[in-house]
């Protein structure tokens, strides 16, 4: 839960709506009971096929954001839309459409078995066992976790629950999957399979993502678009090519350039001679400075 204070920010204006908007927050922002402000005057949009990261320090709001979009959370003021439609409307089928998959797998694996985990939502749906056992595996073998299907949850991995957790979520067929800091204490080989697979997701299922983290080397490596929150606002919306290079916006919300972009700032200011590139990958790096 985030805690932050009623401290004035400047949050980036909301854009109309449009017909490729999945997700549209439009001023949306929510107080807890204790009168903590999660998120406020918060403007955030997801477009299809694409990834969109949400960056900030621990505590901005990232987290709250998420749980409003797939109506865990309802906004005190502002709306949130899915699909065209009112959050509050279809609150109860939301799920459908929006997954979420928590920083923290375990707090949503609690089956018996891996397999009997993937099977809940689509029984819920109505499928008969048979049918939900065939979609729940599909979703497994997209995820590279065929294995994991007889496997107890809580003897798996961390990066074994992480992939199972997403299983349970493309299983319903959502077309947006937001997932909460997805590689966070994973070891390099699951942290790649992640990475991976979250490609995978928007380049062959079509699936739009938002990924909230503080990681802003994976948000570099993955994001078509990159939203600075900061206070429960965003405060910067663009491509990551104009996110990352401002130096300025980035200490003010807390964060640090990814490593290529601090290794070129850093050579542009040894050199004594303006950033004219801004590469994000180690080839465009090679290449700026040759």
């Amino acid at each position: 839960m985030a805690t932050i204070t009623d401290r004035a920010v400047t949050p980036v204006k909301c854009p109309s709506r449009t017909e490729d908007d999945l997700i549209h927050v439009d001023c949306a922002s929510h107080r807890y009971p204790d009168g903590t402000l999660g998120i406020h005057e918060m403007c955030f949009h997801v477009g299809r096929r694409e990834i969109v990261a949400v960056c900030g320090a621990n505590g901005s709001g990232k987290s709250t954001l998420l749980e409003h979009l797939n109506g865990l959370l309802l906004p005190s003021a502002g709306h949130v839309y899915v699909l065209g439609r009112p959050c509050r409307e279809i609150r109860r089928s939301i799920w459908r459409y929006v997954g979420l998959v928590f920083q923290r797998p375990e707090d949503q694996l609690f089956a018996p078995t891996v397999l009997d985990d993937v099977m809940f939502g689509p029984i819920n749906l109505g499928m008969g066992p048979e049918e939900a056992r065939a979609a729940a595996m599909e979703a497994l073998e997209q995820v590279g976790a065929v294995e994991l299907a007889g496997k107890i949850p809580d003897y798996l991995s961390g990066g074994e629950k992480r992939l199972a957790a997403i299983a349970g979520v493309l299983v319903m067929r959502p077309r947006v999957i937001c997932m909460d800091e997805p590689t966070s204490n994973l070891d390099d080989v699951h942290r790649q399979l992640i990475e991976g697979l979250i490609l995978q997701l928007r380049n062959v299922h079509g699936i739009s993502l938002v990924i909230a983290t503080h990681d802003t080397d994976l948000a570099c490596r993955l994001a078509d678009r990159v939203c600075i929150v900061r206070q429960g606002s965003v405060i910067a919306d663009g491509r990551p090519q104009d996110i990352f290079y401002d130096r300025a916006m980035l200490r003010e919300a807390g964060l640090a350039p990814p490593e290529i972009v601090d290794i070129y700032l850093n050579y542009c200011d040894r050199k004594g001679v303006a950033p004219s590139k801004r590469p994000l990958t180690p080839g465009e790096l090679l290449n700026a400075i040759a």
